[in-house]
């Protein structure tokens, strides 16, 4: 009797570890702090000092093995202030990928939340400062009505498998009654040995006020496509990024980034050169070089200086613009220069 009463203890032990062995939840997250410092030109000419934070976060991410190749799985990334522990976004607290879905090895994966764009997943292969530091392509490319999209909420997204080094993306955002919050992205992009390449489209349901025309005017589509390319010479990775935006009664915009990462030792050097126009005379220009130290494979040390020529009426300033955002600084047209020096870890 106490040897079947092992037995049966033994066997339940077993099939506890088995579910347990089939799901799998992973804590995660990305802390990043700088010192900077900003320098404003022309007539009204500052300087600012900062601690900033740069694209901070922590998420939670799990699956369960359903068998015969299905999984279920989930995510919810936060972005919060490293330097000042406040919530990188007021309103959702879960401010950046949120959801729930299946994915299965034969016909990918399909997923319902908030989602990041097909846009952000491509500049991350092919920005040579990986959407963070001074070099960021936040500055010149992304958000507002005529630029790139970053989160989709009430969308769902749906992610093929790899087929022969090609991959497809699509995401439709739903409306949910609201005239303007329709957006549609497509995405598709090829990898294989050094060669990394990849196109977006986006379009967006937008008011006419918020790309400056009368607002009795009825509403329209903006409509953003991006192409992205990078090649690994081993000694060199080079990159290329190009950004255009149609949007129905208005004069086309576009933009682009030329960029290379280098390994040095145990560290690497990257350089970003970029220019966007945001109408038929006006434009900003940005060039960042900075140096990466890896202490491991979680931690590095940065430094970088950066200077964005700002022509005409263009604003444009350098990431770390929460901690200036009350300076009133740049004013329009005023160039901006900045040096960095941070730390970034991840676990």
């Amino acid at each position: 009797m106490k040897k079947l009463r092992r037995s049966a203890i033994a066997a339940c032990a077993l099939s506890t570890s088995a579910a347990f062995a089939q799901s799998s939840v992973t804590l995660y997250g990305r802390l990043d702090a700088s010192i900077n410092s900003l320098h404003f030109s022309g007539p009204n000419r500052a300087s600012v000092r900062t601690v900033s934070s740069d694209s901070s976060h922590w998420g939670m991410r799990g699956t369960e093995d359903l068998g015969a190749g299905l999984r279920a799985l989930f995510k919810m990334e936060s972005q919060f202030q490293v330097d000042s522990g406040a919530q990188g976004n007021k309103e959702f607290y879960f401010n950046r990928d949120s959801y729930a879905g299946l994915q299965s090895d034969r016909f990918g994966t399909l997923t319902l939340g908030s989602h990041l764009t097909p846009h952000v997943r491509l500049t991350f292969k092919v920005s040579p400062f990986e959407r963070a530091q001074l070099g960021n392509v936040v500055a010149l490319f992304q958000g507002g009505p005529r630029g790139y999209q970053v989160v989709q909420n009430n969308s769902a997204a749906y992610t093929s498998p790899r087929w022969r080094g090609f991959m497809l993306r699509a995401m439709l955002g739903l409306s949910e009654g609201a005239a303007l919050s329709k957006t549609r992205s497509l995405g598709l992009e090829y990898e294989a040995g050094p060669w990394w390449l990849g196109m977006t489209h986006d379009a967006l349901k937008v008011s006419a006020a918020s790309v400056g025309l009368p607002a009795t005017q009825p509403s329209l589509w903006s409509r953003t496509t991006v192409l992205g390319a990078s090649y690994d010479f081993k000694v060199v990775r080079i990159m290329a990024y190009y950004q255009t935006n149609h949007a129905q009664r208005l004069t086309d915009i576009d933009g682009w980034m030329v960029g290379a990462v280098a390994p040095v030792a145990t560290g690497e050097v990257r350089m970003g050169y970029s220019r966007n126009n945001i109408t038929a005379t006006t434009r900003a220009t940005q060039l960042t070089l900075g140096y990466s130290h890896f202490l491991s494979k979680r931690t590095l040390l940065y430094t970088n200086v950066s200077k964005i020529w700002n022509d005409g009426s263009r604003i444009v300033f350098l990431p770390a613009r929460q901690d200036i955002g009350a300076s009133g600084f740049p004013i329009a047209g005023q160039d901006v220069r900045g040096f960095q020096i941070g730390m970034r870890h991840l676990f």
